[in-house]
């Protein structure tokens, strides 16, 4: 019964706060970068907890209680996936695209209207997976710990998160990011602790546990399986959310600290996680698993400790789902009907636009949250969609080239059927770098097509940007 009062705390007093942080959105920009006005360590909380979401908790336990700390090894590679955006993507985004509020404005300045709204829709696309990632798990907890059905639970969840979410745009999504960073670094650390105290501290720990999870560079034991991994974790993503965050940076230097920060963060975080995994190796052999972080969390925690565990599972992922709720109700708004019917569309009309389709695109995802069994499968086959349209692109703009629509459009043909391709040449375990291999397809076609054809110009000039007439 305490358990249950600290978790309706908690829930409540983050929709208050999301109410309250979102009362003065009055515009479109307000919705969606507000105006460039946070601090740093308001940036920091937001990256870091909107990264770090239920795929992490559960699909990251699910995955080191079943091959061992070679999988805690593998997700550091999103750390220096951060680095990377830290030193090398912020710098250049901010100096060309300081007015942009997405990804998709920022495509629509490189390819023009096709470039924005394919690049909108894949937005869409990447984000409903990891909303639905993360709204799944809402039920998850709801029906272990309250005895809702896995159905309900998600919907009582995800409606909290919609409210807000729709009600006060990035504000609210920031404030309560802020409130859901405290929750989780007292609440997943605190649980991480009791368990390691239940299998009897770390030597019991390390001398009990199968050899094969002791070894930090065989995936499954495969060297070669930990290599593709490395690639997919490592490889540079351009998430929509990362890239929002960037925007609503003041100036390259905050957004630089900020991503570094986050990054350094996630090193003891994922560590933690790493430790409630391996915990449950030994207090739960055998079990699915899916359940191996909500096994330890309900038949392991104290009352009270119990509690504030769970409150800390819900702050990680609702942090997640409210963020791509609002970068993928912006991409609809400001990459797609904007752009088909921009003389429809004013600043009134787009902020009311916005808020309805983020209640219409979390009913979306809870739908969509039934068709995978695991999480991190789940995410890894929306990227798919992403890599081609956005990433490659993007990636060639690094460099200071760009080419011409047709090029463009005919390259993300040839990296879809490169993905396709690969998925079905390949083991399903090496399949989770389909996206990187369309995202590689697609840039090298960009590139050779573009020079054979003299399509290829550099360096990009913002004065020179596609016309979107």
């Amino acid at each position: 019964m305490i358990d249950l009062v600290i978790v309706v705390l908690y829930l409540v007093v983050t929709l208050a706060v999301g109410i309250l942080a979102g009362r003065n959105v009055k515009s479109m920009k307000d919705f969606s970068v507000s105006s460039k006005i946070f601090p740093t360590s308001v940036l920091v909380s937001t990256i870091f907890a909107t990264w770090m979401g239920g795929d992490d908790l559960i699909g990251v336990s699910e995955r080191v209680y079943s091959v061992g700390l070679a999988f805690f090894v593998l997700v550091l590679g999103q750390t220096l996936s951060l680095f990377f955006h830290a030193r090398v993507i912020a710098p250049k985004v901010l100096r060309d695209f300081p007015d942009k509020v997405s990804i998709g404005e920022i495509m629509g300045d490189l390819y023009g209207k096709p470039g924005q709204i394919m690049s909108g829709v894949a937005n869409v696309l990447f984000s409903i997976g990891y909303i639905a990632v993360q709204v799944s798990a809402i039920g998850y907890i709801c029906n272990l710990f309250f005895g809702v059905s896995h159905f309900f639970g998600t919907v009582i969840g995800s409606f909290i998160v919609i409210m807000y979410s729709s009600f006060g745009g990035i504000r609210s999504v920031v404030f309560t990011d802020v409130l859901q960073f405290g929750i989780l670094i007292i609440g997943i650390p605190l649980m991480a602790n009791v368990a390691l105290e239940k299998v009897g501290g770390w030597e019991y720990l390390l001398f009990n546990l199968p050899e094969q999870h002791l070894e930090l560079t065989s995936y499954q034991g495969s060297f070669l399986l930990f290599v593709v991994y490395f690639i997919y974790f490592v490889f540079p993503g351009f998430s929509p959310m990362i890239i929002q965050r960037i925007l609503m940076a003041k100036d390259e230097r905050q957004a630089s600290q900020s991503l570094v920060i986050s990054g350094i963060l996630y090193v003891p975080f994922y560590a933690v996680i790493s430790i409630i995994a391996l915990s449950a190796v030994l207090m739960f052999p055998g079990i699915d698993p899916n359940n191996a972080f909500l096994n330890v969390l309900d038949y392991s925690l104290p009352t009270v400790v119990k509690g504030i565990a769970i409150s800390g599972v819900l702050a990680v992922i609702m942090s997640t789902a409210d963020s791509f709720l609002n970068v993928s109700a912006i991409a609809v708004t400001k990459d797609v009907f904007a752009v088909l019917w921009p003389s429809r569309m004013n600043d009134k009309s787009e902020l009311m636009l916005s808020r309805g389709i983020t209640v219409l695109l979390g009913i979306v995802s809870i739908n969509a949250a039934t068709k995978f069994s695991s999480m991190v499968d789940f995410g890894l086959y929306f990227s798919n969609f992403w890599t081609p349209t956005v990433v490659a692109p993007m990636l060639l703009y690094l460099l200071n080239f760009k080419t011409d629509i047709k090029t463009y459009l005919v390259s993300i043909v040839v990296g879809f059927v490169s993905i396709v391709f690969f998925r079905y040449s390949v083991s399903e375990d090496c399949a989770v770098v389909s996206q990187v291999v369309g995202a590689v397809v697609t840039f090298v076609t960009m590139y050779v097509l573009g020079k054979y054809l003299k399509t290829l110009s550099r360096p990009y000039n913002s004065s020179l940007a596609v016309s979107r007439a």
